[in-house]
């Protein structure tokens, strides 16, 4: 991994780092979430039998392996991170309304325009960070000519 990190001579932007700990922490959230749906399975299923413990492991799992694969993108500089971190960000946000508007349609929540604020500024965010031209240039392709020859 040391080695194709650096294949990009470019120190990485201060904001695509700030971005890596931000898809840290989502990766851990789900992480921890499939970590304890697993253990509480049975309380799940009491509390909470619709969509149940089996849908909160699938999407704690699909979330966790798909912020794994945004960090490492971003942490091994893949010429397609920047269209890997957009996409994932979009799906992230489509899936929290699908889940806070079909599965806890029945649940109070008075937060909803802290909810709609905080996922644009999020999002925001990730499209300022990726069009930004250090940003741009650090996840550009790396011509062949500057790779470590292998003798």
């Amino acid at each position: 991994f040391a080695e194709i990190q650096l294949m990009n001579k470019e120190k990485r932007p201060f904001l695509v780092t700030l971005l890596c700990l931000g898809v840290l922490i989502l990766m851990i959230f789900n992480g921890v979430r499939l970590g304890s749906a697993i253990a509480q399975w049975d309380l799940l299923l009491d509390l909470m039998p619709r969509p149940g413990p089996l849908y909160i492991v699938a999407t704690g799992l699909i979330w966790t392996l798909g912020w794994l694969t945004v960090y490492l993108s971003l942490y091994l500089v893949w010429q397609q991170s920047r269209l890997i971190v957009l996409a994932v960000s979009i799906l992230y946000a489509i899936y929290y309304w699908f889940d806070r508007l079909v599965f806890q349609a029945l649940v109070e929540r008075s937060n909803i325009v802290f909810a709609l604020v905080a996922i644009f500024l999020c999002l925001t965010f990730v499209g300022i960070v990726l069009a930004l031209p250090k940003s741009r240039k650090y996840f550009e392709k790396v011509d062949e000519r500057e790779l470590p020859q292998k003798l």
